[in-house]
């Protein structure tokens, strides 16, 4: 029997996406969707923050929703650049509530680092695909090192290293790159990393190499961050008056909860970069397997520790209130 109980007076819900709500790259399964209408039925607000793309977003989960609820949504896509809300109809507003993209670059440098891209990708002989689900993708790829998955969100462009991040000694010592050591063995992130800071550094470019989620490097603009994006609609009048949500709604540590799966300081968690944005003893839930001494310190992060894990935790946790 679980001891993390559903909190009925919630009225605001951050969430992330990856592993949480829906596998990576593909549509949320349909309880899940269904769970979601009940919450969005109930007046509840859905906050949904990814690295991934509106694009992916939408085709994922919020295409699948009633269109007469997804005004109880707003999105948060690339790590927070850019935060969008939807209309009456269920249509996505005009402009977004907040963009921070085309403030912080010109045409010539978005064209300089996509450049740097294709250099990191010819220089450590990436093999590139598209996206896809994760086992058609190590199905293709052959579970080859250097074959990444690559897609350009615009605000933010992403390398999926599925095959590259946990190498074990005979499969690195194969690879003709240094390879650093982490914990028992050698992720091929931190060489592409360290090279992408360089080249981008050399073109006095406005953009962020950095680990996310389990296996993926984030290229991001400076500044970009889950913590400033919630930070950012928390104070937008325009945003909380679409969600009907009040200054009162918000005080109140209870109404608000954090949904996610990579809460560790230590392994890269983005997801803690939420509860940042919000008084420490808000609720943040991780639905992954993680070790409690890798917290925020001081914060209310706890463990899921239901029977199932990820997106099936998250959906074990609603069907049981």
């Amino acid at each position: 029997m679980t001891t993390t109980k559903f909190n009925n007076d919630v009225k605001l819900i951050i969430s992330d996406v990856d592993e949480t709500i829906a596998d990576l790259y593909v549509k949320a399964e349909t309880e899940m969707l269904r769970e979601l209408e009940k919450l969005l039925a109930e007046g509840k607000v859905l906050f949904l923050i990814s690295g991934q793309s509106v694009k992916s977003i939408k085709w994922r989960i919020v295409d699948h929703i009633k269109p007469e609820l997804r005004k109880g949504m707003i999105i948060g896509h690339c790590s927070g650049s850019e935060v969008w809300g939807f209309d009456e109809a269920g249509n996505l507003e005009k402009e977004s509530y907040y963009s921070i993209y085309d403030n912080s670059m010109n045409e010539l440098q978005k064209k300089k680092w996509r450049e740097i891209i294709q250099q990191l990708v010819s220089e450590f002989k990436l093999d590139v695909f598209d996206t896809m689900p994760i086992l058609e993708f190590k199905k293709k790829s052959n579970e080859n090192p250097l074959a990444i998955m690559l897609e350009d969100r615009g605000p933010q462009i992403t390398f999926e290293v599925v095959n590259g991040y946990d190498l074990q000694p005979d499969k690195a010592n194969q690879l003709e790159l240094k390879k650093p050591k982490t914990y028992s063995s050698y992720d091929l992130r931190i060489p592409i990393l360290e090279r992408a800071e360089k080249l981008l550094s050399k073109e006095n470019l406005p953009i962020t190499p950095r680990l996310a989620g389990v296996f993926a490097i984030d290229f991001t603009i400076k500044g970009v961050s889950k913590t400033t994006a919630v930070k950012n609609i928390l104070k937008n009048e325009k945003a909380l008056s679409q969600l009907e949500l009040t200054n009162t709604n918000l005080v109140e540590p209870l109404y608000i909860e954090i949904w996610g799966d990579k809460f560790s300081t230590v392994r890269g968690g983005t997801d803690r970069h939420i509860s940042e944005a919000l008084p420490k003893s808000v609720r943040s839930i991780t639905f992954r397997e993680e070790n409690p001494d890798e917290f925020l310190d001081g914060y209310n992060t706890v463990v899921w520790d239901g029977e199932n894990h990820l997106h099936h935790g998250l959906l074990e946790f609603l069907k049981s209130r």
